[in-house]
């Protein structure tokens, strides 16, 4: 092990004694003996195991150091203690009677077998079996046995659960389902199979593509397959093997046992039947809302196209009204008047022109809507009969039943609508666009319900039925059998009160004190002042340092310049690999060790997705690497999990660097997106008006050490709000954040809800923040210069809402926090729903108190504006050194597929991370040369103004050298 693997907050956190703990250590008559036992003691509760006695495991630079400290006893004396074996035994006897603890024996093996039996029925990762077997035995208070131990008991009852999996489920298969499920690896006639036609990501939104993809569901629902109940089955092995499945082609399948075979075909059909479903429901979205941009676009066009006839009309009315005006003619008079001032000719032709272009097909936009009815007739009758629509609310009643007239009609073939057909869905104002000479028109229906059918299932008025985001909002709650056992602590953790009425109170007083602490400073606060009822901001000073400073600051930088070494990329990832092993994570099960070569061939992988060079490229840039190898790589060991825990290897590393520490603790963090170009004709494609093309966004996390943690693509007109809790929720680094920072984009008043609740700080820079409201409980205080700000009835809190669903929302971002469903798409969801939603109402609520609060100590506290602007600059400058990183294609992406986007981002991901790591261990290595050579000190301040995100000393471009006599084997 390394001293990598503790971060000072884990062991601040597990590893401080207590009194009783003292009491214990001083009774040993040595020092050394002491110490050596204040160790033991301290490893036994890290590890829950104690440490090898031969050789004495040692952690010099972490758990030893922190010990020493804490017992005020050299660290040196451990090498005395360390050579009295019979003195190290004797005091893991005495602790492991202080602590409870049981050695590990045989009769605990079917204990822990049965237990991880239950846990491989619900996760088919080793990794994460290895930790659930080791928090089991913790609590249990059972010593951890030998690693080989657990790891064999693991892979033993992981491969007993997969076989009673694919027992089962080949059981539930008629003989029947079993021809279908190999139809689908025979290609027959096709160029495809059925089984990689369904594995095709969606195309652009358009009529085919719904159709194409209501023909997979047609294909998928003929096996029969959909109709088994896997509800027995935990939804992450489905996934586990879904990905599986997706990894193969049909040949490998083909090769597979048949209970294998079937079990990994059935699970990928309910998984991907699913998927798309939410692929259906975003088409339709899509294609209806391009209707009506396109209708917009269509009628803004009509009337630059008519500015002559405008002008002419125009010109006519002033004429006209100037001379009905004129109190000289009289009424007798009037119309030859009139007809003397305009041709009798002309004036009908343009009344005729007008009436054209105030009732025409181009007088509204609905109207050019209803214009594309035939458009949207190719593919919605197909949509509905694949998709079931549910009421999730009331309000939604009236489009359910307009939804089942439809489907009457499309099946029957009938054309006209009944006289009595509903319009009730349609909102009032709209009502008469449906109409025609007092009779419902079918195709200003039927695109009003489309419409509204739209905003319905975004507003979560209805839900889809069998779909993994559009399905009902209580799917995304933990089971309550689950939650109520877990009720207390969750609330404890986050610094909040259990009971919905102390939370009221909690609330209240909490937000008084912010009230409180701006007034109390608000005469010497010359950031934010209130006039006239509004804010006033003026411009923060500008952090600067002296002159002295600047000017040591700049020798610095020269120095660091000048000793900085220079290397190429491939020979930076081998050296930091040769110091961290991190590529050991992408092992497949059947790797024992990694050779030299299978390193290269990794190593080259990961720079032809992270560079965006792509695989083919990369292997005629690289020597005896072929394409065959980097596509095996690809699908076979560039898995989420192994790029997540590679990842996490290389953070920890720069958060134990001495240098990193005076740029952050590792405590705050900050996210933000950046756009690269995507060409491809996908789903996920989208434009963004600022980038001036089609695009798509890799929403990135990274510390206040500098530390890139976290990374994912989104479609760029997503708000990255959605996705800020991904990356602080489902990272696997041991960064204990507390803070964040984001832009605008990644900011909602949901997101304060859901911070709080989760016992972390939001603190985004919202643009315009004088132009935000600011909220109050308490209607009695004294609010001072503020009460104009707070008086309006509609900035009043509803403490009874946020009391009503108190409870519910615990339960929803400890779902959230356990992986149930994933913090964007329920967050997504949730920030749909209309304000007459009540959870969503109690969240915003909630939300408002909490960016109150924020928004008093933002317009206040120097040093936290200061903070959120250093956060969200160093997000900056990572984007800076990615852009130049990924510059293959002129920075276009390639993958047309979610998983080859995913690969490409987090292999971007992992190389900034390793140029972040050997920047830092330089600029480390520089700063103690310096000091022991030059006899100088640099001043913490100045290595503040440093940055390890630089690429001049790094060779990005040209041959791809991976040189197999650099790796360390």
């Amino acid at each position: 092990m390394e001293s990598t693997h503790f971060s000072k907050q884990t062991l601040v956190e597990q590893a401080q004694f207590s009194r009783e703990d003292f009491a214990q250590i001083r009774s040993c008559r040595r020092l050394h003996n002491q110490l050596g036992f204040a160790y033991q003691l301290a490893f036994v509760k890290l590890l829950n195991r104690f440490p090898e006695t031969n050789p004495f495991e040692q952690y010099i630079d972490s758990l030893l150091t922190y010990v020493s400290y804490q017992v005020s006893i050299s660290a040196s004396q451990i090498n005395r203690y360390q050579d009295r074996l019979q003195t190290v035994y004797e005091h893991q006897q005495r602790i492991g009677d202080y602590l409870n603890l049981t050695r590990w024996s045989e009769d605990h093996t079917e204990q822990l077998a049965s237990y991880l039996f239950e846990q491989s029925l619900r996760t088919d990762q080793t990794t994460a079996l290895k930790a659930l077997a080791r928090t089991f035995l913790h609590q249990q208070r059972i010593l951890e046995p030998a690693d080989y131990t657990l790891t064999r008991l693991t892979q033993r009852e992981r491969e007993r659960a997969r076989h009673h999996i694919y027992g089962r489920i080949a059981e539930m298969l008629s003989d029947t389902a079993r021809q279908h499920l190999d139809t689908l690896l025979v290609s027959g006639d096709q160029y495809f199979t059925p089984f990689q036609f369904i594995k095709q990501p969606p195309g652009h939104p358009s009529a085919a593509s719904v159709l194409k993809l209501t023909r997979k569901i047609e294909v998928m629902d003929q096996t029969g397959a959909l109709a088994l109940d896997l509800t027995w089955l935990n939804n992450n092995y489905q996934r586990s093997l879904t990905k599986y499945a997706e990894r193969c082609s049909a040949d490998r399948l083909r090769q597979l046992q048949p209970a294998h075979r079937y079990s990994v075909l059935v699970c990928f059909l309910h998984q991907m039947h699913r998927e798309t479903v939410d692929y259906l429901v975003d088409m339709l979205y899509k294609i209806v809302t391009r209707v009506y941009n396109r209708a917009q676009h269509d009628v803004e066009d009509h009337v630059k196209k008519q500015r002559k006839l405008l002008r002419r009309t125009l010109s006519t009315f002033r004429m006209l009204g100037q001379t009905i005006l004129n109190d000289e003619i009289t009424d007798v008079e009037l119309r030859n008047s009139l007809f003397n001032q305009v041709d009798r000719e002309k004036l009908h032709e343009q009344v005729v022109e007008v009436d054209l272009y105030l009732d025409g097909k181009y007088s509204n936009t609905f109207q050019r809507v209803v214009s594309r009815y035939h458009y949207l007739r190719q593919f919605t009758p197909t949509l509905l009969h694949h998709i079931e629509i549910e009421a999730a609310s009331p309000q939604a009643t009236a489009t359910t039943e307009a939804l089942d007239l439809l489907q009457h009609l499309n099946e029957t073939g009938k054309r006209k609508l009944p006289e009595d057909s509903p319009l009730d869905f349609i909102p009032k104002k709209h009502r008469a666009k449906a109409l025609k000479e007092g009779s419902p028109d079918r195709a200003a229906w039927e695109c009003l319900l489309l419409t509204q059918l739209r905003d319905d299932i975004k507003q979560g008025n209805l839900s889809v039925k069998g779909s993994k985001r559009f399905s009902k909002l209580e799917s995304f709650f933990i089971a309550s059998n689950i939650w109520q056992p877990a009720r207390k602590d969750f609330f404890q953790r986050a610094g909040l009160p259990v009971h919905p009425q102390a939370a009221v109170e909690y609330l209240t007083e909490r937000l008084n004190a912010a009230y409180d602490r701006f007034l109390q400073t608000s005469d010497d606060n010359h950031y934010a002042q209130v006039t006239q009822g509004r804010w006033q901001l003026s411009v923060d000073k500008v952090e600067k340092l002296g002159t002295k400073k600047q000017e040591q600051l700049d020798e610095l930088k020269k120095t660091l310049s000048k000793r900085l070494l220079v290397i190429k990329l491939p020979e930076l990832l081998i050296d930091v690999n040769n110091d961290l092993q991190h590529l050991t994570d992408f092992c497949t099960p059947s790797q024992s060790f990694q050779t030299v070569e299978d390193k290269r061939i990794l190593l080259a992988t990961i720079m032809a997705h992270g560079c965006n060079i792509g695989p083919s490229t990369m292997a005629r840039l690289t020597n005896d690497i072929t394409y065959r190898q980097i596509k095996q790589v690809t699908d076979w060991q560039l898995t989420e999990e192994a790029q997540r825990s590679s990842l996490a290897k290389i953070v920890q590393a720069i958060s134990q660097l001495d240098v990193t520490q005076a740029w952050g603790e590792g405590r705050t963090s900050s996210s933000d997106g950046q756009r690269f170009a995507l060409p491809k004709k996908v789903l996920q494609q989208t434009f963004s008006t600022r980038f001036h093309e089609f695009a798509l966004e890799f929403y990135s996390f990274v510390a206040d050490n500098y530390a890139p943690f976290y990374s994912l693509p989104i479609e760029c007109n997503d708000r990255d709000a959605a996705y800020v809790l991904d990356g602080l929720l489902y990272n696997e680094t041991d960064l204990a954040l507390e803070e964040h920072y984001t832009d605008t984009h990644g900011y909602t008043e949901i997101n304060f809800a859901a911070f709080a609740m989760l016992g972390k700080q939001f603190a985004p820079r919202i643009r315009n923040i004088q132009d935000q409201h600011i909220y109050r409980i308490s209607k009695e205080k004294d609010y001072r210069q503020l009460t104009p700000l707070v008086s309006p009835s509609d900035r009043a809190i509803h403490t009874d809402w946020v009391a009503q669903e108190w409870d519910r929302m615990g339960q929803f971002y400890a779902s959230l926090e356990s992986g149930h469903v994933t913090a964007s798409t329920a967050l997504k969801r949730l920030v749909g729903f209309s304000p007459k939603n009540h959870f969503y109402r109690a969240n915003r609520e909630l939300g408002r108190i909490f960016k109150t609060e924020y928004i008093l100590n933002y317009l206040s506290d120097p040093v936290l504006r200061q903070r959120n602007r250093r956060g969200l600059l160093k997000g900056e400058q990572m984007h800076a050194l990615a852009r130049e990183v990924n510059y293959g294609k002129r920075g276009r992406l390639g993958p047309r597929d979610w998983d080859g986007q995913r690969i490409a981002s987090n292999c971007l991901t992992l190389i900034l991370a390793s140029i972040i790591y050997w920047q830092a261990k330089e600029i480390n290595r520089i700063l103690i040369d310096i000091k022991q050579q030059d006899g100088l000190t640099v001043n913490n301040e100045l290595i503040t103004h440093i940055s390890p995100i630089g690429w001049e000393n790094i060779i990005l471009y040209g041959e791809y050298i991976i040189d197999p006599h650099r790796i360390r084997a």
